[in-house]
């Protein structure tokens, strides 16, 4: 491959890359190359793709019948020789974003052999996918989550979709079940980046020592685990869970916490996630004593304070804790699958214990016929929002009924559950929701059906005896000035550099964007100055990641939204004006995480 490509793709589409590759002892299937130009070839026969005869005029067509939105992603058919994407790219504005879907990823090999499509792979508007259309082929999608694209739709490019319609099909609509998935979750992660960091900081005194749920990894796989959510049929299934309670492992979230304390049922394990001081509510007047937690760092702290002693973490992804482990000479902690909803987190420590048996209670996910969707007995109800006068929704079979009504959100739980099970086909699901949705590899069963299933023999007593040595064993967290120090000072010198920069840019007069001052020696030197901001990031990543991990984040994501359109015929006020917009970005950002932290150090000296 050209240079150029092979450096981009390395920087940008290191998947990509990699299922290229994979493929580099394969042809393409149905083109080839005549130098540069490239063929279809159909039925023994071969035949320009882009036409006979100027090519450019085909593209033309095709995109004049196009009608494009404003802050959209649009999946498109077939990369080809990238002539169609190029023209897409030039002639579309800053807010359509691309995610260009080729099926063969050595005909991506043979284009980028010849071509050099540095304009196309270095464009942020631009994404690429190729090969199986798995989670990774979608991974990228985050970046355009982060911009909260309001419209997702597909574009055909006939030549190149007509190869494997049902491929490219495939790949939209894999792409649009992914966007809505992630979309909201990013809109979380950008909207509580600083919810995140700043909770992590005030609970390392309280958990900065915690034992790591990967210490119970494959332990339990005998025990059947039961999984309780908050949905109504909870409250017909409470003396089953009285009568299994010493029979399976019950783990809970905070939304039916209160329900099983109240009614005499002590979970052997409860879990929180949400970094916000809602979640706070299910854990109100409710009597804690005994029973453990399982939460990340970020976890809302007076939940934290409230459990203090009996708390297990996992870290799905934290720069601040991997900082905070590696100090402490202890291994990364365990990821948890964190999808918006808690029952997830729930679903995925089934899997680190290793259960082979996993049953679920509660796990409604619908609306029921007379509106309610949560037990009586949760802090929904405290507000009367345990029924809901809704009733769009996906109409989708019931357990015991024909028809349920499954909201937008519910909807993204049940996808994230079928999902969840389909990968983990060792393992036997059952549902003992009578008024929920059917989840796909979950089968419904009765109470009666289900105490034979869970069996006789199995108790959680392993399980408990298990939590209570690793919470005995966890010594005294670190002080956070220790901890972060070298973070400090690598915050306090980006921010002097940064902030430095922006007001001279700010300060620079207007007659510094004529295409006459392009080479004007004040304009050359901040250019040149702006490189110690790279170099001071590029010498300190794990600092930076960690900077990014917060307010930096939002701040971020903002930028590239006001800098998309800058175009003036100066390339390098087009830089000035670039890098002044990144460089109040990253001082914005660096001024929070930095008077976080002391504020943090000097509540706890």
């Amino acid at each position: 491959m050209l240079e150029s490509n092979l450096t981009l793709l390395k920087a940008r589409f290191p998947i990509v890359l990699d299922r290229i590759l994979s493929a580099t002892n394969q042809q393409p299937t149905h083109f080839k190359y005549d130098g540069k130009k490239l063929l279809s070839l159909r039925n023994g026969k071969e035949f320009p793709t882009y036409g006979e005869n100027k090519p450019e005029k085909l593209i033309e067509r095709w995109f004049s019948n196009l009608s494009l939105k404003q802050e959209s992603l649009y999946a498109v058919t077939g990369f080809g020789n990238g002539s169609h994407i190029k023209h897409l790219l030039d002639n579309s504005k800053g807010g359509t974003y691309l995610l260009v879907a080729e099926k063969d990823p050595a005909l991506l090999r043979e284009t980028f052999s010849r071509l050099d499509c540095s304009d196309i792979l270095s464009n942020e508007r631009f994404l690429l996918g190729t090969g199986d259309c798995d989670d990774l082929f979608f991974k990228d999608l985050q970046a355009a989550a982060m911009l909260s694209l309001s419209e997702v739709n597909s574009i055909v490019f006939s030549p190149l979709h007509c190869v494997d319609e049902n491929y490219y099909d495939k790949a939209r609509n894999e792409m649009v079940r992914q966007y809505l998935v992630v979309r909201p979750l990013m809109e979380v992660n950008l909207r509580t980046g600083t919810n995140l960091q700043e909770n992590t900081l005030k609970n390392i005194p309280y958990m900065g020592s915690s034992p790591d749920v990967g210490e119970l990894e494959g332990l339990f796989k005998e025990i059947p685990f039961i999984l309780v959510g908050a949905g109504p049929s909870l409250d017909e299934s409470i003396e089953f869970l009285r009568e299994v309670q010493d029979r399976a492992i019950i783990v809970t979230s905070n939304s039916p916490f209160r329900k099983l304390i109240n009614s005499g049922i002590k979970p052997h394990l409860v879990i929180t996630a949400d970094p916000l001081s809602p979640t706070m509510n299910g854990f109100r007047n409710v009597n804690v004593d005994g029973v453990p937690l399982a939460c990340p760092y970020s976890a809302y702290p007076e939940i934290v304070k409230l459990f203090s002693g009996r708390i297990i973490s996992w870290v799905t992804f934290s720069p601040i804790v991997d900082l905070l482990k590696d100090f402490l000479s202890k291994k990364p902690g365990t990821p948890i699958m964190e999808q918006g909803t808690v029952s997830g987190c729930v679903l995925d420590l089934s899997r680190v214990l290793g259960c082979s048996k996993v049953l679920f209670i509660g796990q409604d996910m619908c609306v029921r016929s007379d509106g309610k969707y949560y037990t009586d007995d949760s802090h929904y109800s405290d507000f009367g929002d345990h029924f809901s006068a809704k009733v769009d929704g996906h109409r989708l079979p019931g357990n015991t009924s024909e028809e349920v009504i499954v909201e937008g959100r519910l909807y993204v739980y049940l996808k994230i559950f079928e999902k969840f099970i389909n990968e983990n086909k060792h393992v036997r699901y059952r549902n003992l929701a009578r008024t929920g949705v059917s989840i796909s590899g979950a089968d419904y069963i009765d109470f009666e059906t289900a105490l034979e299933w869970i069996g006789e023999s199995s108790s959680p007593l392993p399980f408990v005896e298990k939590i209570n040595e690793l919470l005995r064993d966890q010594n005294k967290a670190p002080k956070l000035d220790e901890v972060y120090r070298g973070l400090i000072g690598f915050l306090e010198e980006l921010l002097k550099l940064s902030l430095s920069l922006a007001i001279k840019s700010e300060k620079l007069p207007s007659k510094f964007s004529s295409t006459n001052y392009s080479s004007n020696k004040t304009i050359l030197n901040l250019l040149s100055e702006s490189n110690r901001v790279n170099t001071l990031i590029e010498e300190n990543p794990t600092y930076w990641h960690i900077l990014v991990d917060g307010k930096t984040k939002s701040e971020l994501a903002l930028y590239k939204r006001i800098i998309r359109d800058i175009n003036t015929p100066n390339q390098n006020w087009n830089s000035i004006l670039k890098n002044k917009e990144y460089f109040w970005a990253l001082s914005e950002g660096c001024n929070w995480l930095l008077s976080t932290l002391m504020s943090e150090i000097k509540a706890t000296h």
